[in-house]
């Protein structure tokens, strides 16, 4: 469980899906003082809610116990979301994305969310922190 830290988060969530609506919020709001266009806020609310949806139904299993931390951080040159968690760690670089071809063939559902973070945001990085928490850099560059 991640403890309300503030140096480190700006919000703490309980890692279930009921609680992905206060992301998408969170995101928003802070994305409207940025002075970002409608496409771009919701390509970065997307990303962030992929990535916390599997984050709380794949290593949380929708467990109310744990909990996860988002970061924003907004210059002229992008912006950075951070996502923080103690689950087992995954980076989800190390996934193969999904032939789409095939995916469609076979008539396939779901398994598309790093393919989607990866075609919306700029970059992706992972890590674990020096106090070993995992955490997902989502960064979109601001164009001029």
């Amino acid at each position: 469980m991640i403890h309300n830290r503030h140096d480190i988060a700006d919000i703490i969530i309980p890692a279930t899906t009921d609680h992905l609506g206060e992301v998408r919020r969170f995101i928003s709001d802070r994305m409207r003082t940025c002075g970002c266009n409608e496409f771009e806020e919701h390509g970065v609310i997307l990303a962030v809610d992929e990535a916390c949806s599997n984050l709380m139904l794949h290593a949380y299993q929708n467990d109310p116990s744990k909990s996860i931390a988002l970061r924003i951080d907004i210059s002229d040159t992008g912006i950075d979301v951070r996502i923080m968690d103690t689950a087992r760690p995954f980076d989800p670089s190390s996934t193969t994305l999904p032939n789409m071809t095939s995916y469609f063939e076979e008539r396939r559902s779901g398994g598309l969310g790093i393919l989607i973070m990866s075609r919306v945001m700029d970059e992706i990085s992972y890590r674990t922190t020096d106090n070993g928490m995992n955490e997902l850099l989502l960064r979109k560059k601001r164009r001029p």
